[in-house]
């Protein structure tokens, strides 16, 4: 079989009358040549030749059409096909050598068996790299690049799926009833989909998908869907950490597989997130395995997966929320990519409004309370050129903190940029990036807040590269004051004396091995009502680079814990030696901790001294963040232990659940606490010194500027694409916007391939066709004469 040149050569056969008969019907009977000639890029041509007998009719019992595609070039040679339509004139006997000629045309013998063979009862298929032959099956979808087809007759065997991918350009229509010859490949569909002239790098972390390659079809009519296979209805609670066996009962990753390529269905399933590049996750109405939270999602537990939970494929141009819904069941076929299994439908979707809203702060401004948040702003700079910082973000924001959030006393942000953002020339000073934000907060009618920062050294704390993002704090100085102090340099780490700061503010450990190539946590002295509060702005090192829980490393290794655990231990023992000078001061752990409130890194940072807010609050409004399903806690705020009576907490859910058709302005929901200090008497000072050195501020600090003439400006929804906010300098190739390992999907729109060519492109072989036409037809009238003759 040669496979590149995508052709069907039909033999010739002509039907010759006796001598008698053609004097009957001498002046009846036709001979008709036709000669098609289509040149390929190798050089290669195909043609066909067809004649009909005036009185003979075709028969009608055998397949409609018979190709082959080449999977190779499928992916390298799109743009050349061939559509070869013949009218049968042939018996029983002629049609079946068509058949076995052209699906047997190399060396190679096929071997027939069910889907359920090919798949097997493992990740991986029994028969790669053998040639097989599927005799009876449907096609269940298709794409651009292929179409999935199941068997129409079950195997029986739960263990092994019934349905599998075929590479192939020809055009086939959902319900067809095919015949399907290929090789037997494990691969990936990143690679399938992958665009002309890129080279594909095989993904490591990635399990393979079971497919059909150098696909040759032959359609047999036309046959009903087999019933689709309820999803959920029989998945395990969890990936087993310590697979020893295939054991799709027990193990949601085998589960999975089980059905790959398979029609499933999830029973009027709600929708737990934000669509978020082209994919949604669900849950079936029938879920009853664990409490749901306050907006229908399922919170990350300790040691598990919410396996329940649905990827659908939906296209980036979706529009979606958590709790949004979908009145009729959700239909299509289990397939793979990224490190995740999800389902693409196989219907068109209408999504209801499940009328969730973004919710406003309810804690409000008190006179003896000091307000803290936090707010992971996602990349924040001065910039507004493309890709930059849009100014809708810029007002998005600061509206946010105006009328969402109160106008907090402190403002812990993370995720600032330098001045210019992923411009690499060598600024480190993101002074006009938090200015810019304190400006705008002042235009649209809030606080007069100042900004303080310590700039880190050149592309050593990671980010986009270039951008070198850090924290940074605002603070309303009618409010708190910043123990005057110098500014610490990037690499002058904070230290206490006699219960105070050194340096204000200052990077705690910036030269630890842990913080390598990631953002340095920031330690800011303040003074409210005559107390001393030491407020530490904190972001951890990423989840990137952690091991997919469906991918190919099992069990899945969070391999950046040890790293988090590590700068959880150099922050805590920095808090210790505060609370040992002087331990009526009031600390504030906030920020991104890229860590659950059940984690380790929580437990540590914690310790015997402070206390973890976020896992004392309402378990169903227990997250800040969604990913991969599940609604979780990144952001957090500690509160030393002497205080934590006294503090009110509260996640603020305008942004995790949301797209920014609906206002999103960052993938973060923000933090804050309310610290109530009513009664609180000046407390002794451990030196003589209370304020030690004074000195004056560096351009660290830097007051806020106001528009006196502007206007109130209402909520927009900001264009900004979503992007990194936690991976390091190291990863800097990695799309900036996971938080977790997310790594990029290679998704397509599902689409219906084009018409094939059937006419020659160039007159070259335009050329070609008419001499071998003029050559087949001088060659049919003198057989014809020669047999005349003999008869």
């Amino acid at each position: 079989m040669k496979t590149q040149s995508q052709s069907l050569i039909i033999k010739e056969e002509i039907f010759l009358c006796t001598e008698n008969s053609m004097k009957e019907h001498g002046k009846k009977i036709r001979l008709l040549a036709v000669a098609t000639l289509l040149a390929s890029q190798l050089g290669v041509f195909s043609s066909a030749l067809t004649v009909v007998a005036d009185e003979t009719t075709a028969s009608t019992s055998e397949p409609a059409l018979v190709t082959n595609t080449s999977s190779e070039e499928s992916s390298t040679n799109s743009s050349t096909s061939a559509t070869t339509t013949t009218t049968e004139a042939t018996t029983r006997a002629s049609s079946d050598k068509e058949e076995t000629s052209s699906s047997s045309s190399d060396d190679t013998e096929e071997k027939t068996v069910k889907i359920g063979e090919i798949q097997g009862e493992s990740q991986r298929s029994p028969l790669e790299g053998q040639k097989v032959a599927i005799k009876n099956a449907v096609v269940t979808k298709t794409d651009r690049y292929g179409f999935y087809a199941q068997d129409i007759e079950s195997d029986g065997n739960s263990w092994t799926s019934d349905g599998i991918y075929v590479v192939s350009k020809y055009k086939v229509k959902v319900g067809d009833k095919v015949k399907i010859t290929g090789t037997v490949k494990e691969g990936y569909m990143e690679e399938v989909t992958l665009g002309a002239g890129k080279t594909f790098k095989e993904p490591t972390s990635s399990l393979t998908v079971t497919m059909l390659v150098d696909a040759w079809i032959t359609k047999y009519g036309t046959a009903p869907l087999p019933e689709a296979v309820n999803l959920t209805a029989g998945m395990p609670a969890e990936v087993k950490p310590n697979p020893t066996a295939y054991a799709p009962e027990t193990d949601a990753l085998d589960y999975w597989e089980s059905l790959e390529g398979m029609l499933t269905v999830v029973k009027k399933p709600h929708v737990l997130g934000p669509q978020y590049k082209g994919d949604i996750y669900v849950l079936g109405e029938d879920f009853t395995g664990l409490p749901l939270n306050n907006i229908g999602g399922l919170n990350l537990r300790p040691h598990a997966q919410n396996t329940a939970t649905i990827p659908v494929y939906v296209g980036n141009q979706f529009v979606a929320k958590a709790k949004d819904y979908f009145a009729e069941d959700l239909t299509g076929v289990v397939t793979y990519r990224n490190s995740f299994y999800k389902l693409e439908p196989t219907q068109q979707l209408t999504v209801q409004d499940g009328g969730l809203q973004r919710q406003a702060a309810q804690t409000q401004p008190s006179e003896d309370k000091l307000t803290i948040a936090s707010y992971n702003i996602e990349n924040f700079s001065a910039n507004n050129a493309k890709n930059e910082t849009p100014e809708d973000k810029v007002t998005l924001i600061a509206n946010s903190f105006i009328h969402e959030i109160h106008n907090p006393d402190i403002i812990t942000l993370i995720e600032v940029q330098d001045n210019n953002g992923s411009v690499d020339d060598g600024t480190t000073s993101g002074v006009e990036s938090g200015r810019k934000l304190a400006n705008r907060i002042k235009e649209l009618g809030g606080k007069s807040y100042e900004y303080t920062e310590v700039a880190p050294v050149d592309c050593a704390d990671g980010g986009k590269p270039g951008s070198n993002i850090r924290l940074g704090i605002l603070y309303n100085p009618e409010r708190v004051s910043l123990a005057k102090k110098e500014a610490a340099t990037s690499n002058e780490a904070a230290q206490f004396d006699k219960g105070h700061l050194v340096k204000n503010p200052a990077r705690i450990a910036p030269n630890d091995p842990s913080f390598d190539h990631t953002r340095k946590s920031l330690a800011v002295e303040f003074e409210f009502k005559g107390q001393p509060v030491v407020v530490i702005a904190n972001h951890l090192k990423s989840k990137i680079g952690d091991d997919a829980i469906y991918g190919a490393s099992q069990p899945a290794v969070e391999h950046t814990l040890p790293t988090r655990e590590a700068q959880a231990s150099v922050i805590h023992q920095f808090v210790q030696e505060g609370l040992k000078q002087n331990p009526k001061t009031t600390f504030v752990l906030t920020g991104d901790f890229n860590d659950y409130d059940f984690s380790t890194t929580a437990q540590i940072l914690a310790g015997n001294e402070l206390t973890n807010l976020m896992a004392q609050h309402d378990a169903g409004d227990r997250y800040s963040y969604f990913y991969r399903g599940s609604n979780q806690v990144l952001d957090n705020i500690f509160i030393s232990n002497n205080m934590a009576a006294k503090a009110r907490f509260e996640p603020v859910h305008i942004n995790a659940s949301f797209m920014k058709e609906h206002g999103r302005a960052s993938d973060h929901d923000p933090v804050l606490v309310q610290i109530d200090f009513s009664g609180a008497q000046t407390p002794g000072t451990p030196a003589d010194d209370q304020q030690g050195n004074s000195g004056q501020a560096t351009d660290q600090t830097s007051p806020s500027s106001s528009d006196p003439g502007s206007q109130l400006v209402p909520h927009q929804a900001q264009a900004n694409e979503q992007k990194s906010s936690t991976s390091e300098s190291k990863e800097s190739t990695k799309n900036e916007d996971e938080k977790q390992d997310d790594k990029e999907e290679a998704t397509t729109e599902t689409k219906t391939p084009g018409k094939r060519k059937i006419l020659p492109s160039t007159g070259q072989e335009t050329s070609y066709l008419a001499l071998f036409g003029v050559a087949v037809a001088t060659m049919s009238l003198a057989l014809y004469k020669k047999k005349k003759t003999t008869h």
